[in-house]
């Protein structure tokens, strides 16, 4: 079946892997600058959907409408996370070597995670679209760590292109769709006592679990919330707190998610964690994704 989306999807991803693969040249302070000005350009040109996501954040942030703050808000998150794509296509191209990589950013509390690792019992990393989570995880991974990445295929990009990416900055990488052979390799690297690092802020195509998020129902993926169950591992927040001059991270207190308590409560309890964190520091999260947007808000908002 012809599909023009996914074709322009694709020669998007290739036009933009070659972008980064250039920028890569100048090393990672080359794809910082210039990574920030594509990010600049694109929020310029976004015009149609700029002026839909500035109303929806006024919702989501509980500001006027006509708040002049958004526009600055909205214009950073661009930059910001437009440049985190051209790093990790870098990254995943084999353009940055690792050490550079782990140049991209600092991690505070790394002594949480490590407080709660075992050599039975490991720990889930709970990131959000805010900037470059790779470029932390392989940092992790540098000084020791056994990290495993959650990635999802994309019919737009080129098959294995995670696997491979992930797999050259020293990471395990587990693509979600394999099904129970996901499960099962996740379960692995938990009880052997390996950091997990997911993603959970956006919507799921299919199945999830309806919880608020930024003022919206939306079916959350509860794969997380069921990993920590059944491993009986915490989940820490790796939260995003700045951008420049490299990206900072902070590892937040554990959760700890009690299997007698009811599914739907704990996915909305990280659902809620999220939230507060994107409200705290929205300048960071990716509000121009292409999934968040497209739910209404709860009535009443």
């Amino acid at each position: 079946m012809f599909r023009p989306k996914r074709l322009l999807r694709r020669f998007t991803f290739r036009l933009l892997q070659g972008l980064a693969r250039i920028l890569a040249l100048g090393g990672p302070s080359s794809l910082r600058r210039w990574g920030g000005r594509f990010g600049g350009w694109h929020y310029r040109l976004a015009r149609g959907s700029r002026r839909k996501l500035l109303a929806q954040m006024a919702v989501a942030l509980n500001r006027a409408p006509d708040d002049p703050s958004l526009a600055k808000v909205l214009a950073e998150a661009y930059r910001h996370n437009d440049r985190a794509v051209l790093e990790l296509l870098a990254m995943y191209s084999g353009e940055l070597s690792i050490e550079e990589v782990c140049q991209l950013c600092e991690i505070e509390a790394v002594d949480r995670l490590q407080a709660v690792l075992r050599p039975d019992r490991g720990a889930i990393l709970l990131g959000m679209h805010m900037g470059n989570g790779v470029a932390m995880a392989t940092r992790l991974a540098r000084d020791g760590l056994a990290v495993s990445v959650i990635y999802r295929e994309s019919g737009k990009i080129p098959r294995d292109f995670f696997f491979r990416g992930l797999t050259r900055l020293g990471l395990n990488a587990i693509n979600a769709r394999s099904g129970g052979g996901a499960v099962r390799a996740m379960l692995r690297a938990l009880r052997s006592g390996g950091v997990i690092f997911i993603l959970m802020d956006q919507g799921t195509k299919r199945g999830g679990v309806p919880a608020e998020f930024l003022g919206k129902t939306i079916p959350m993926p509860a794969g997380t919330v069921e990993l920590a169950r059944r491993a009986k591992v915490p989940v820490l927040p790796a939260l995003t707190i700045a951008a420049e001059p490299v990206w900072r991270f902070c590892i937040d207190e554990p959760v700890w998610l009690d299997s007698a308590t009811k599914i739907d409560f704990q996915v909305a309890e990280l659902s809620q964690i999220m939230s507060d964190h994107i409200r705290r520091q929205p300048q960071l999260w990716t509000w121009h994704h292409r999934r968040w947007k497209r739910y209404p808000f709860i009535t009443g908002n």
